[in-house]
């Protein structure tokens, strides 16, 4: 695999290479803008974060979380985003950076946390449950263990109650007391409203009573997956998503820093490869499979050599893929440092896929999605970072 655009091109910066640079920071930083330091496993001063990221101190903070919104994504597309690009001045630090994977479950409980997925034991979309020896799914914690079992950090919302601020999240129902709010977003009061724009109004007023309100859209990456990041379906998302963002900030009382950001960005696929197509070689000594389309994790019988398994991987998929094991994982820090507790959960060999390339049909089906995420490339991992005082 050779050329492509720079932005589907292999991001050379290796996750938390430079903590202050990542989602993680985010919310350790408004705590501090907020008055209420709050201190995390990986952010011992937040006020740190806070001067890194160029925050100001505030009473109230407006966070906006758009699942999907690269930062690529959203500056090839700023005409769709009127309200965006009125600000776009305000974007920083810039490179910003999701963590790794770039995928929801990891992203989330990362950033809800302060910390990092070798943290929060938290992988990918599907990984093992080692009291079962099976795989679980990480969004709806199907076949999981219970989430306060899994995820045993403690919230930036919960440690932000705990120092006397109110926190509120506006979402959808179905996201209220669900499985990954649990271990990620702990200590906010859940609002629902009947549609998006009134959720985004809503979001605004609460800012009159709530020292923190979050908000979160997922339109954009649900656009994404369904339709492709280059669509016009895709392009329609942003826009809505640009209207809520704009509403929500006029809503919001004079004052209020709005805080802008995204879990990871997304690629088109391109080239796939066929899970059951694999050879019997390769899956020699593989006891399990996580992760997802663009981030494979290998889970290997007792005997076998991660390394070796590693590079067997990435010499099959021929440059459309780089592998390492865990210990290299470790080694080079992609997850943050990782606890005891949740090296039990990661994969003995993780295969990262570049370019637009992916491997599908792990499940046993075939995925139809034109939008994937997941992997290390610029597209994925790169963020928008946007804050701006009313």
């Amino acid at each position: 695999m050779k050329g492509g655009r720079m932005e589907e091109q292999w991001c050379q910066e290796l996750p938390f290479s430079d903590i202050y640079r990542h989602l993680p920071a985010v919310l350790p930083a408004i705590s501090a803008s907020l008055g209420a330091p709050c201190p995390t496993a990986l952010y011992k001063n937040p006020e740190e974060c806070r001067e890194r990221l160029n925050l100001p101190y505030c009473s109230s903070c407006l966070f906006i979380f758009v699942d999907g919104l690269g930062y690529f994504n959203l500056v090839e597309n700023l005409s769709y985003a009127p309200f965006l690009r009125s600000i776009k001045s305000f974007f920083r630090p810039s490179p910003f950076f999701s963590c790794f994977p770039t995928t929801t479950a990891a992203a989330i409980s990362s950033m809800g946390t302060g910390t990092c997925p070798g943290l929060t034991s938290i992988f990918g979309y599907t990984q093992i449950n080692p009291f079962t020896g099976r795989i679980s799914q990480m969004i709806s914690f199907r076949d999981a263990p219970d989430p306060k079992e899994v995820q045993k950090e403690p919230t930036i919302f919960s440690l932000l109650g705990r120092r006397g601020k109110k926190v509120a999240t506006v979402g959808e129902k179905k996201f209220d007391s669900s499985p990954l709010t649990l271990a990620a977003l702990d200590g906010s009061q859940y609002f629902v409203e009947k549609n998006s724009m009134a959720a985004a109004k809503m979001a605004g007023s609460l800012t009159f009573d709530f020292d923190l309100t979050y908000f979160y859209i997922p339109s954009v990456d649900k656009a994404g997956h369904k339709f492709g990041c280059q669509s016009e379906e895709w392009k329609a998302a942003l826009e809505e998503a640009d209207l809520e963002i704009k509403s929500a900030f006029e809503a919001a009382k004079k004052g209020t820093l709005l805080v802008v950001c995204a879990d990871h960005g997304m690629v088109e696929r391109r080239k796939s490869f066929n899970f059951s197509a694999l050879p019997k070689k390769l899956m020699d000594g593989v006891r399990l499979v996580g992760g997802e389309q663009r981030d494979v994790m290998l889970y290997l019988e007792d005997g076998q050599d991660p390394r070796l398994k590693a590079k067997e991987w990435e010499k099959y998929f021929g440059g459309w893929a780089v592998a390492f094991d865990k210990h290299q994982a470790v080694e080079r820090g992609v997850f943050g440092p990782l606890s005891a507790e949740s090296s039990a959960y990661l994969g003995d060999v993780i295969v990262c896929f570049k370019g637009e390339a992916l491997l599908d049909g792990m499940g046993g089906k075939d995925i139809e999605m034109p939008g994937v995420h997941g992997s290390w490339t610029q597209a994925e991992a790169r963020i928008p970072l946007i804050a701006v005082v009313k």
